[in-house]
């Protein structure tokens, strides 16, 4: 059975303006909508809900066992005994390791900790791990974002005489395990203020209760910063408390105290002043996440709490190169799972499409599990299979499928498992596999049914395009931050047509679009992973999200991609001929001899690689011109596009001189003479824009290059900026990365080399026509 989802919009609905909240609609209309939405109709509630001072958090100790673990750890404090945190790799668990470490620091305590790092020891308590921990004279365990099903964990703790103390979020085993204390916040009511909260949520509401029995309230009040970043990262339901703690987070966020984020966002070039969840969840979580999926994340901990400019300055420095490592890993797993599915389309028939591949890094498979939900719109697994080793991965869902109950159905052929109704991780033998997925696939026809399952996109307002302007930001944000339960405004816009798109960021992996309404109006929006062959033709209807970015200083409107559909009265565009003249020149008997007759004031010849004709200009000289002579094969569609793009000619003309070849060993050893150049004479400074013009090759073969140099030990390299790398000779050999980077580098090239060929025999027409 597959999965049947359809998108249904719905319509902007009337609302009545309740009388208290009057006084709202006098100063914004849509001010007043948003409070409505979330089923806001008093003053006081509004109140509440805008501003954090007016809101009254609920009890610490409302969670269930706060005496418990707040008792064992004042005697722990007062007796001296060694307390040992034991956190998460995640961006939670991370913040919910610093907060508890710094909180019982400050107190006096005697504190160790550690978070798992995740190649070694996965998710949870590794027993091993633990018998390592304990021996360095721990005497009691206290977990975050973690333990809540480690059975096995407590008791053996327990035969050792260890108590241990429970902070966690996530999904509730049908049996809690032993600890003294379990503190979960799914322990509370369905509709208690502080259900929502994540794992930092959890220790938070721990500090305050201790710092409070302690009467030193404001160490907790001090690390509200590490709460909001925890639980916007884990994407928490920012309702009740969990609102509260980012809206109160976000201010000390905007005025950062601790050194480590101060680093952070001048290396994301970020303006605190301005900082939003959006920020969190797009620039700094997901370089905290890199190193958690990547390497070892306990750094991380006093990267957030010291003020050694070394140690920040170190770390700073890894975590920026990591997130580059990790954005490059996430193409590349993306690409390898779209290929699975386009050599094999029966995966598809399946209710979960579950992948797996030996190469790919368990650190990365959950981002990329992400983005074939919105893609594909069904549960997701990937799988990372690595020879003579379990497989693990991570697992991602629709609404209307909790994956991890779906999941636990399979349990008897699973290692372990664990997580919420929208992700688990998990691990099995591989021999298990097919067992699994046929428990798993009939797990989740049962909870669907025969029903197809409805997407939902509220639109809030239909908008022309010349309405959106910052003011209208400016009143919706307002009712920030926005997140799971308090969702961004969606806006929509009638008959729109894409006039250009083009890929952007490091590795290409999202699109700016260009669309124009009927009246010649254009707007530039971003699709986050879009993919170019998905754009719809013709006359649609966009719904989008707006948001303001302050990029660099510059404040101006940032409009997100969200869901098109078809209009009834579109019809398809088929591009006509966009040049006056095309001059095919790829198969000349004397191409060099040929080509002076086209050369002139008012040509532009695009040649890249070595050797080159005099005069030739690569991607990052184009200027517009009459003529574009293009004079041997790019590596790449969107090269060509680019150059097309760039120099709008009304003449083009084809050569096909050869190229430099694409295979891998000829090319790292062309881009290893430029990498010794580099650090002789450029003092280790490199741009991947201006080695690829060079090689003639795309931006992604040159950082694979790079990165399989690094694995290998011949370099280290961090990134500058977003093209800037810096490069220093030697380094560490990496085995477990060796394999993956050999088998990135070489699609890319195939790919590159294929393209040529399409080059060389196409149809001018077919070469030439726009995606």
């Amino acid at each position: 059975m597959k999965i049947s989802v359809e998108t249904r919009w719905l319509e902007p609905a009337a609302a009545e303006i309740p009388d208290e909240l009057r006084p709202y609609a006098d100063h914004s209309q849509r001010l007043a909508y948003g409070l409505l939405r979330q089923g806001i109709r008093s003053a006081s509630k509004a109140r509440a809900f805008l501003d954090p001072r007016c809101y009254q958090a609920s009890d610490p100790f409302d969670l269930t066992d706060m005496d418990k673990a707040v008792g064992r750890l004042l005697r722990a404090i007062r007796a001296q005994e060694c307390i040992g945190v034991w956190g998460d790799f995640d961006v939670d668990g991370q913040t919910s390791t610093t907060l508890l470490v710094s909180m019982l620091r400050q107190v006096g305590a005697q504190v160790k900790y550690h978070i798992p790092v995740r190649a070694r020891e996965g998710h949870g308590i590794n027993l091993a791990n633990l018998e390592r921990f304990l021996a360095e004279g721990v005497q009691l365990i206290l977990t975050c974002d973690t333990g809540v099903s480690a059975h096995d964990a407590v008791e053996f703790a327990r035969q050792r005489g260890i108590d241990f103390l429970i902070t966690d979020h996530h999904t509730l085993p049908e049996k809690l395990p032993p600890a003294m204390a379990v503190i979960n916040p799914q322990r509370l009511p369905a509709d208690h203020p502080a259900r929502t909260l994540s794992g930092v949520g959890a220790a938070w509401k721990l500090v305050a209760a201790l710092s409070a029995e302690l009467g030193k309230p404001e160490l907790a009040e001090q690390n509200l910063d590490l709460a909001a970043l925890g639980l916007v990262a884990d994407v928490a339901e920012l309702t009740g408390d969990a609102r509260y703690l980012v809206q109160l987070g976000l201010q000390q966020l905007r005025n950062p105290q601790r050194p480590g984020l101060q680093k952070m966002y001048q290396l994301a070039e970020l303006n605190p002043a301005n900082l939003s969840e959006q920020h969190i969840g797009f620039n700094i979580a997901p370089r905290l996440n890199a190193i958690g999926r990547l390497d070892d994340a306990n750094p991380v901990v006093e990267f957030l709490t010291s003020s050694d400019e070394q140690v920040i300055a170190v770390t700073a420095a890894r975590l920026e190169g990591l997130n580059g490592e990790r954005r490059f890993l996430t193409e590349q797993v993306f690409r390898g799972a779209l290929g699975q599915i386009e050599r094999n389309p029966v995966l598809m028939d399946s209710p979960v499409l579950l992948l797996t591949h030996p190469d790919w890094p368990a650190g990365v498979v959950g981002i990329v599990a992400n983005r074939l939900v919105d893609l594909f719109q069904r549960p997701v697994i990937l799988l990372a299979s690595p020879p003579d080793a379990p497989l693990r991965g991570s697992a991602r869902s629709i609404a209307g499928v909790n994956i991890t109950q779906a999941i636990a159905s399979g349990r008897e052929f699973l290692l372990g498992f664990g997580g919420h109704a929208m992700a688990a991780g998990l691990s099995l033998e591989a021999e298990k596999l097919p067992a699994f997925q046929q428990a798993l696939n009939q797990a989740v026809r049962s909870q669907i049914g025969d029903r197809p399952l409805i997407k939902e996109i509220q639109i809030d307002a239909y908008l022309e395009l010349e309405q959106i302007q910052l003011d209208l930001i400016t009143e919706i944000d307002q009712l920030a931050p926005f997140g799971a339960g308090n969702p961004p405004f969606v806006f929509a816009t009638r008959s729109v047509k894409v006039v250009d798109s083009a890929p952007i960021g490091k590795t290409g992996e999202h699109l700016a679009v260009v669309i124009e309404d009927s009246r010649g109006h254009t707007r530039r929006l971003i699709w986050w992973q879009g993919v170019q062959g998905l754009l719809p033709s013709g006359q649609f209807d966009l719904a989008f999200t707006l948001r303001a970015s302050d990029y660099r200083g510059q404040r101006e409107i940032q409009m997100e991609w969200l869901d098109a559909r078809q209009t009834r009265e579109a019809s398809i565009e088929v591009a006509d001929g966009a040049y006056e003249q095309v001059v095919d020149m790829r198969a000349a008997a004397d191409p060099l001899g040929s080509l002076p007759q086209f050369l002139g004031s008012n040509a532009v010849l695009y040649q890249e690689g070595t050797p080159t004709l005099p005069g030739a200009r690569n991607r990052n000289q184009l200027t517009s011109a009459e003529t574009l002579i293009i004079a041997n094969p790019p590596p790449g569609r969107a090269e060509l596009l680019h150059a097309l793009k760039t120099v709008q000619p009304r003449k083009v003309v084809l050569f096909g001189l050869p190229c430099a070849s694409d295979a891998p060993a000829d090319f790292l050893k062309s881009l290893g003479g430029m990498v010794r150049y580099a650090l002789r004479a450029k003092g280790g400074q490199v741009s991947l824009n201006t080695l690829a013009s060079a090689l003639n090759q795309r931006t992604s073969a040159v950082e694979a290059g790079l990165r399989w140099l690094a694995a290998r030990g011949y370099i280290r390299f961090r990134a500058e900026s977003i093209d800037e790398f810096s490069i220093t000779e030697g380094g560490e050999v990496e085995p477990e990365k060796i394999t993956f980077m050999e088998a990135a580098l070489r699609s890319i090239l195939q790919e590159t080399a294929a393209f040529r060929a399409f080059y060389t025999r196409a149809d001018v027409q077919e070469l030439l026509k726009p995606d």
